[in-house]
């Protein structure tokens, strides 16, 4: 993390950009304002990519030809906006993103961000060119550079994907690297969904995939939630449904029992003196029963012992599974 008080802007500006420079490609930064600055950059390398959560105030970023000259490698860039508004410049595009968009970029021509909130946040993906060639199926020079695609679009989908990965990588860093394994090919149909194509293959059936668990996520909470009812508001057939889940080694049931769980824990930590059987209602449990067995098959304790665990933890904070 950086900051910096007024007396010491410069040169923790200058700092910010080396951070930068060193997470991403080389790169100019210009602040927004005069005054104090504060920034802060979390990476993590999966297989095929690198995993970034970045904030800063407001600036002004440039990738520049000087800039591009100062490096031979060349990466696929994709930022999802998760606080404050920001304008992305290439190809003679721009893009205006808010919060929950996802824009592409590509690091071997000149591009620029303008971040002109008080405060931003993004999650960045940084996939090497190399990886976008042999996987997307889409030549470099038809990338959708500066075009935005909107989070309640079906590409938005991808963009909550990786909103979600960054998050549990920070909780669950195990976790994390297992779903990390779906998130090229969930790209690759991002980008054939933004230059107006229909993925096909591996990356459509990823795609699908993701919709699944989105719409599961967002319903999770519901007792009555059933089979039939994700397969019909998914438009996918039954068959079809357990075979995706099938393909990746885990189950429907198990999957939804898993986000059951985890909205139980964050009720748990929430608010130490609710009862269980209501956050057993809360989090989508048929009763307070299969709740108890759920947590415990999942996290290998009782909610009780875990809220008194999660008490005890600094912070407060949630803890992880220990089964896991």
């Amino acid at each position: 993390m950086v900051s910096s008080g007024p007396r010491v802007a410069n040169e923790s500006f200058a700092q910010w950009e080396s951070m930068l420079s060193a997470s991403y490609v080389p790169l100019a930064v210009d602040a927004d304002r005069q005054g104090g600055f504060h920034g802060w950059i979390d990476r993590a390398s999966m297989p095929d990519f690198d995993l970034s959560t970045l904030g800063s105030s407001g600036q002004f970023v440039r990738r520049t030809p000087r800039c591009i000259g100062r490096s031979d490698d060349e990466f696929l860039l994709v930022s999802i906006l998760t606080e404050g508004v920001g304008s992305l410049h290439q190809d003679g595009r721009v893009a205006e993103v808010t919060p929950g968009d996802m824009v592409f970029y590509d690091t071997s021509r000149p591009y620029q961000w303008d971040l002109t909130a008080a405060d931003w946040a993004q999650v960045v993906i940084r996939l090497p060119m190399t990886v976008v060639e042999e996987q997307f199926g889409t030549d470099r020079a038809h990338l959708p550079t500066a075009v935005r695609v909107a989070a309640d679009s079906a590409g938005g989908v991808v963009a909550g994907f990786f909103r979600d990965l960054a998050r549990i990588q920070g909780e669950a860093p195990g976790q994390a690297a297992v779903l990390a394994g779906n998130a090229v090919g969930l790209l690759s149909s991002a980008v054939r969904l933004a230059v107006g194509d229909l993925p096909t293959g591996q990356p459509a059936q990823a795609l699908t995939r993701e919709q699944v668990l989105s719409f599961m996520r967002s319903r999770c909470a519901d007792p009555a939630l059933t089979v039939d009812e994700i397969a019909r508001s998914c438009l996918v057939s039954r068959r079809t449904l357990y075979r995706l889940f099938d393909d990746v080694g885990e189950s429907l049931s198990a999957v939804l029992r898993r986000m059951r769980v985890d909205g139980a824990r964050a009720l748990l930590t929430r608010d130490p003196a609710r009862p269980a059987s209501s956050v057993a209602l809360s989090a989508g449990f048929a009763s307070e029963r299969h709740f108890f067995r759920a947590f415990r098959l999942e996290m290998g304790m009782t909610p009780g012992e875990y809220r008194m665990l999660a008490a005890a933890a600094p912070g407060g904070g949630r803890l992880r599974g220990v089964t896991a």
